[in-house]
């Protein structure tokens, strides 16, 4: 059983029942369409993006990524997230895993991609709450270490760097 709470621009609040133990046991979950996240190298330095996050009420950097759109397949959205965020093509994209970031409340997964191939196109399409985002270069020593001292706090971008460095693509 299901029940639509509240539906959203990025994700929808359901309430949905299961049976534990002969009895059904409620719970409120986001269903949400899936995101893509793009771990880029440029000129030997970790491309990342300095946003506010309304949320948490701070800064973070982060990896471009972005919410898929209706049908959008993953490879296209993260180069349109590439583009939108930093405005950087990838050329080439490997898929590196898919995560769920948050199992307990929601079924979005995100599909975590590497490129080191790019081209400038200008920075396009950001949403408005976008606009004050910044493109921030970083050494992957630096980024891990950024990581390490809590400087670097977003999960994917978390996993995005300890993937690459244990899969031997960040220098």
């Amino acid at each position: 059983m299901e029940e639509v709470i509240y539906r959203g621009r990025k994700f929808t609040l359901v309430r949905r029942a299961r049976a534990v133990g002969g009895r059904l046991v409620w719970g409120e979950y986001l269903v949400h369409p899936g995101a893509v996240a793009v771990l880029a190298l440029v000129d030997g330095a970790v491309l990342l993006v300095k946003q506010f996050r309304p949320a948490l009420g701070r800064w973070t950097l982060e990896v471009p990524a972005g919410t898929l759109e209706p049908g959008e397949p993953p490879e296209r959205a993260a180069v349109r997230e590439m583009v939108e965020e930093t405005g950087f093509e990838p050329l080439r994209l490997v898929h590196l895993l898919d995560f769920y970031p948050s199992p307990g409340v929601s079924n979005e997964v995100i599909r975590l991609y590497f490129t080191d191939q790019v081209r400038y196109v200008g920075v396009s399409g950001r949403d408005e709450g976008e606009v004050d985002m910044e493109v921030v270069k970083v050494l992957p020593g630096e980024a891990l270490r950024m990581v390490d001292a809590g400087e670097i706090v977003d999960g994917k971008t978390v996993i995005a760097l300890l993937v690459g460095r244990a899969r031997g693509l960040l220098p």
